[in-house]
This record gives structure tokens, sequence and C-alpha cells, in this order.
């Protein structure tokens, strides 16, 4: 049986109360096979292994009451066949020669605090045996910070009493949600009480349950059991049941189909995006980038990325580590501010799900304190913003198939690598509340300026930025050699960053060979060739813009030679904000000028056109 089982069984034999908590709900399966669909019916099995015999089984809840059942568990449950064999003994299950009945009565609802004074008189007898479950712990009285009413001061008193005097032939089993929920007055200094976490089903439970299910090994999705353990992580042993009840009598073959199929389960009904992504369209990816969407001077890290995509389509991403629940892709985009990172992420996600609407961006610099955790994956209970759930989780739930940006990784707290962790090596988060969100369509993407700073991030002077100007103001080598040069630095800075600075090289290791460092946009043929896709962008967006005037624009192409020349020192030390910086302070006030000038003539049709006199830039307008 699993681990956990065992343990359980172990602390029933040595304790009389345990609290249980965790995943309650659940179904459950043991080394034999037999599957046990709800806690009780577990409870009652292990109950029954235990060397002493007892005599009566009470059941409670704060909604219904109490149930006494004599010499053996309640009937009247839904049981699985497989536990059926565990209830049909002499003490409750009516044999052909007329063995004994049993008993069951049910009290009328009464105060709890009546049904716990009972208790802690017949729980101290030694003349009967009682195994007593008590459903609902955290419902009939929960923890609070800010102090109990007298009714739950009553609660509390009674059940530490009924603790204290428990005797050994009794076994007493309160169950909550969470052991957060409980009041710690129950159980602190009780030697007579452990308190249990009933785990999720790890791969050994949901493969066992899917064998059991699947048959024997004649069975034709017998082979496909493994694979879906896989990908069943976090679910809990109910959903694997049901996940196994959608394979029916199809026909399916493929690791594609199986996966296509549990997502089904785990996502709904979503398009797959990944199984649709054609041939074709990844053998035109680089031209895509570069000309239809303008990344420029960057087509190193486009190689990487497109490397990355091919293997996510071939159902590769994760074979090395031997899971297929990770992230469909992670990556590194390292380099200076201004070069594109984020751009390129943004046109990653239209590339793959056809809309930016499919990016999703944090701002690293917003998570810096370690409280800060709680606005991804949620407040813990009682604390403000609980109902709400974290940014994380609820954007993955509702966009499964996405790019998910963090931003300047560096200046997240320690913590948040914690989470980044379990990501990459799960393929799931769970959040406060207790849902598992599933992050395996998802590529992931952290972004850093490592290697241009001057500070670390304890406050200490490196030579991150003086390592880079010494390698831009390197003479002797030609262009390729210090765009070479500088992705090593950049290699090099992060690795140094995750082993030394933070001594992460976990997190490092999953991030494998994707570090992928972004050119300095110092040369005047990059800078040249950015500036001619800023401009042709505004002359499409402006004419988009004012599509129902008719306005026109003409850009000559002598512009860029301009921009680069006038601006190309800022463009170096501030890549794109630099290119932008400069077309919002020369190109777009001469085009507000001139569209507020034709609004108020009234003028439509009009034909606007930007170009170099006397090295200054003239705009001309002319009706058509």
């Amino acid at each position: 049986m699993s681990v956990w089982i065992q343990n359980l069984q172990t602390q029933l034999e040595k304790r009389p109360v345990l609290i249980l908590h965790g995943n309650v709900r659940d179904w459950y399966i043991d080394q034999n096979g037999c599957v046990y669909r709800s806690l009780t019916q577990l409870l009652h099995a292990l109950g029954k292994r235990l060397p002493v015999k007892f005599h009566e089984w009470i059941h409670y809840d704060p909604i219904d009451g109490e149930r006494v059942v004599s010499d053996g568990p309640p009937r009247g449950s839904s049981q699985a066949s497989t536990v059926a064999a565990e209830f049909q003994s002499a003490s409750f299950a009516k044999s052909s020669s007329g063995s004994q009945k049993t008993s069951e009565t049910a009290s009328p609802r009464i105060p709890i605090t009546r049904t716990l004074g009972r208790w802690d008189r017949i729980l101290a007898e030694v003349d009967k045996n009682r195994f007593v479950i008590f459903n609902y712990l955290d419902k009939a009285v929960g923890y609070r910070q800010t102090g109990y009413g007298e009714e739950e001061k009553e609660v509390i008193l009674r059940l530490e009493k009924l603790i204290h005097h428990i005797g050994a032939n009794h076994r007493l089993i309160l169950i909550a949600l969470q052991d957060s929920m409980i009041p710690i007055e129950i159980y602190t200094y009780s030697p007579k009480t452990a308190v249990f976490a009933i785990p999720m089903p790890d791969k050994q439970d949901r493969l066992a349950y899917l064998k059991h299910r699947w048959g024997s090994e004649s069975t034709k999705y017998r082979s496909h059991a493994e694979l879906v353990a896989d990908l069943t992580d976090g679910l809990f042993l109910w959903d694997v049941h049901n996940v196994a009840e959608l394979f029916g009598d199809q026909s399916i073959q493929s690791e594609g189909e199986v996966k296509k199929l549990v997502n089904k389960y785990r996502l709904g009904e979503q398009e797959d995006h990944w199984g649709t992504l054609s041939l074709e369209k990844l053998d035109g990816a680089m031209n895509w980038f570069i000309e239809q969407e303008g990344v420029k001077g960057q087509n190193h890290a486009i190689e990487k990325v497109i490397d990355v995509l091919c293997m996510a389509r071939a159902g590769l991403s994760g074979i090395a580590s031997g899971t297929s629940s990770k992230p469909r892709g992670v990556l590194f985009f390292a380099g200076p501010t201004g070069v594109g990172k984020t751009y390129l992420a943004k046109k990653l996600a239209k590339f793959l799900f056809g809309t930016e609407e499919a990016f999703i961006r944090f701002d690293m610099s917003e998570f810096k304190e370690e409280h800060t955790v709680s606005k991804l994956i949620g407040s813990p209970p009682g604390y403000v913003g609980y109902e709400q759930g974290g940014a994380l989780t609820n954007a993955v739930r509702t966009r499964p198939f996405s790019v998910i940006l963090f931003d300047e990784v560096e200046k997240a707290h320690p913590k948040i690598m914690d989470i980044f962790l379990q990501i990459l090596d799960d393929g799931r988060l769970t959040d406060s509340r207790g849902q598992t969100v599933f992050f395996t369509e998802t590529v992931i993407i952290f972004t850093s300026n490592l290697g241009t700073r001057t500070h670390n991030t304890h406050g200490y002077p490196i030579a991150e930025r003086a390592e880079l100007e010494e390698i831009l103001q390197n003479t002797s080598m030609d262009e390729e050699q210090i765009a070479q040069q500088i992705r090593e630095h950049f290699v090099r800075s992060v690795v140094q960053f995750f082993v030394y600075e933070i001594s992460r090289p976990e997190l490092l290791n999953r991030i494998g060979n994707n570090i992928v460092p972004f050119n300095y946009i110092h040369t005047h043929d990059a800078q040249r060739l950015i500036v001619g896709s800023h401009l042709r962008r505004i002359q499409r967006d402006f004419e988009d813009r004012f599509r129902a005037e008719g306005f026109r624009l003409q850009i000559s192409p002598e512009l860029a030679d301009w921009f680069v020349e006038r601006f190309g020192r800022e463009m170096a030390q501030y890549g794109g904000r630099g290119i932008t910086n400069a077309l919002d302070k020369e190109l777009v006030p001469l085009l507000a000028r001139a569209v507020l000038q034709a609004e108020y003539h009234g003028w439509k049709n009009h034909h606007f056109t930007i170009q170099i006199d006397q090295d200054r830039l003239q705009l001309q307008s002319l009706s058509q």
C-alpha cells in the first residue's frame, strides 16, 4: 500500500486520537488494489485490521448529528466492488447461515456540546471499544485569530477534556480540510494525539488505479497507463478515474492523442494550439518574426526560440528528464534594456496562440518582499484577498495556453524562486485555496538585465557593466566577434547570479541550455533595421487610425539613416526605448500638429510626406 496508508495504520495502532487533514475527500487505493471511495471507508478497513475489536462505530458531523452502529461500520453508503470484501464480515453483513445482524441507530440532532459530554464518559470506559469519526471538525469550531465566542470556547474545552480522558482501547478520528483551520488547543502538548496529513495521490497511486481500472496486460489502454499517470500529476484519484472513463471504447494509439484526451479533462474543451502548429508555419517562423513582426537584430535569439518550439511540437519537451508534465518550453532572455526581449515574447504568444492577449507579464520588481508571494498564488485563509485567489494562478486557469513572462527576475524575493522551481519541475502550482493550476501548455520566459549591473542584489559593487563596456570598445575584434563576446558575457552573468549570488543552482539546472542572450544594438546596421521597422509600423498605424479621414502618410527612406546618425549613441545605450524616445521627440510632434491643423480646417483625403530638408525633418501636407 502507499507509504502514507502504512503510516496511518501505524498511528491508529499507537494513538487513540488522530486529527486528519489535507486530501480528505478523495478516493484511495491500497497495495491489494482495493479502492475506497471515501475516507470513511478507508478508516473502517484500517480499523478492522487493528488488534482490538470495536463494538460500536460512531459517525458524527455538525449537520446530521450522530450515527451509532453496533459491531461494524455503517451500511447504506455506496461502495466499490473492490471494497465490498472489506465490509462483508459477520459483524455487519448477514450470511446465508443466519449470522448476526448489524444494528444501526441514529440519534436526533442535539447540541454538539452534549454529544461531546457523552463521549467524554463513554470513551473512558473499558467494557466496550468504540471507533468514533468526527467529520468537518473545522466547521464545528474553526481556528480564529480574533478569539472565540463562548459557545466555541465550550466546544474546544470539551474536546480537550475528551482527548485527555480517552482510553487506549478507543479511537477518535477528527477530520478537517487544513491543519491551519484546527484550534491548536486540541492537539498542543497532547501525547495521545497525532496530526496526520493525507497527501494527494502520487504516481504510484495513480498508476495502480489505472492498472486496476484497465485490467489485465491485454487491455488496449494498459500501455498508456504510465503516460496518463504522469499527465495526471496533481489531480485527485477521483479525477484519474474520470480520465480513465474518458477513454471509453475509443481507438487511441499515439501519445499525442492521450495528451489531448487528458487535457480535455484538465483544461476543458480548449483548442489544441500545439497539435495544430503546422510544420509549414514552423518553417516560416524566422521570416515571420523578422519581416512581418519586425523583430530586428536578434536572429540568434529567434533561432533558439524556434528550436524550443520544434521540441514542443514534436512532443519531446521534458523527454530528457523523463516527465511529460513540464511546461512546453522554458527560456531565459538575457540582455541589456530595450533590445526586444519583451517584444519577442509578446510576438511569440501571437505566433503560437493567434493573439497577443495570450501574453501574460509579471514585473518582478513588484515582488521584492517575501509577503508578495501571495500576489501570485493568493493569500492564506483568514487574510485579506483570500477569496480572490492569485494573479498568476487565476491568469493561467483562464488561459492555459499562454506565454508567461517573468520580467527582471533577478529583482524577485528568493521565496518567489521556490514557486518558479515548482512550475519548472512539476508543471503545476497549487494556489492558496488548494486548487491546482497546470502549466503544461504554457511557455515560461524569464527576462533579466544581468550583465549590465553595477551593483548586485546585496548592494555590493560588481564589474558587469565595466566588462560589457570593455567588450564594446575593443577595436581589435570585428562586429561578429564582438557580438559573440557579448552573448558569452550575458550567459556567464546569468550563471554567476544563480550559482554564486543567490545560491540557487537547482533553478539554473531547470533552465538548462535555454539561456538566450540578446545582441546589443550598437551597430549602425542593426539600428537602421530597427528604425526602419518602427517607421513602417508608424506609417501603417497612422493610416489605420485615420482611415475615415482618408489620410495617407509617406516617409522618406533616408529618415532611417538620419535618425541613426543623430541618435545612434542613445540607441546603443537604451536599445529600442532609445529609438522610441527619438521618434517621440522628432517625428510624432510633427504628425500631431499636421493632424490638428487638418482637423481645424476640415481637410479630408490629405497626403502627408515626411522628408529631410537641410538636416531637419520637414512635413508637407497636400490635398488629393
